[in-house]
């Protein structure tokens, strides 16, 4: 009887074991599809062995590397650090200007494709991927991100199916900011505008709806509407960081147009 009750615990921590190796591998997923270097990709221009990353933890040595010489291979391996280490946003502007250094860089597209389908801009993500393959139609890391970019554009949007069977009467102002949320994964940032607009009926002073609009209006590189939604927030919150953060950033874009 002992026997039987100790081969039943060990089933249970063999089920558990396994449980857990699945659900890392499952998160583990978005940086795999982001390593580049396998057999399925062909080289472009020899980029594989160029943008190998030096590591996914030195973090703080990449951009002292970064600061020192801003080399294309350099970006490349600091982005890789950023979204290895779940901070994709922070890779955003570093694989830009990799691709102004490189503009045939079908890794750094595929990169950048990984960086917004992890920040859920699927749209932005799948246009990435799609210029990816575009300059190496056989690179299938680029066709597997995106397979996973669409695949998850086409979860959204039956979200947005979904939300538009809820009656009037029962859209409160969660409702709209998740489904002007939704519109924005999509990259439909016009509709998204317009559904949070929808949140000051019932909040005239939202400050998610304001930010998220602001938001929505640097996706469509209108800076000026941006910063005046910013400056708006403020006005609201004079203390809240990420409307500070936001306004930082539009004025930074708006900068830098002015510079070219």
């Amino acid at each position: 009887m002992e026997n039987q009750e100790e081969k039943v615990v060990v089933q249970q921590k063999q089920k558990r074991l396994i449980t857990i190796v699945f659900v890392v591998l499952i998160l583990a997923m978005p940086v795999v599809y982001l390593m580049y270097k396998s057999k399925g990709a062909a080289p472009v221009e020899n980029e594989q062995a160029a943008a190998a990353p030096t590591g996914v933890n030195n973090i703080a040595e990449l951009e002292n590397l970064v600061t020192k010489d801003p080399s294309y291979t350099n970006l490349i391996n600091l982005s890789m650090a950023y979204i290895n280490n779940r901070k994709p946003g922070r890779s955003i502007d570093h694989l830009k200007k990799a691709i102004e250094l490189k503009p045939t860089s079908a890794v750094a597209y595929n990169n950048l494709g990984v960086a917004y389908i992890m920040l859920e801009q699927y749209q932005n993500g799948i246009d990435a991927c799609t210029k990816a393959l575009e300059l190496d139609p056989n690179f299938q890391l680029a066709k597997n991100n995106l397979k996973w970019g669409n695949d998850e554009r086409a979860k959204t949007i039956k979200k947005i199916d979904e939300q538009l069977a809820i009656a009037n009467d029962k859209r409160d102002v969660k409702f709209y900011l998740d489904h002007g949320l939704n519109y924005f994964r999509i990259g439909d940032y016009g509709k998204s505008i317009e559904v949070w607009n929808k949140v000051f009926d019932l909040e005239p002073k939202n400050i998610n709806a304001l930010n998220s609009i602001g938001t929505a209006f640097m996706m469509k590189n209108q800076f000026d509407d941006a910063i005046s939604i910013f400056e708006q927030c403020l006005v609201v919150d004079p203390n809240n960081q990420q409307t500070k953060n936001n306004l930082a950033w539009a004025k930074g874009e708006k900068e830098k147009t002015v510079k070219k």
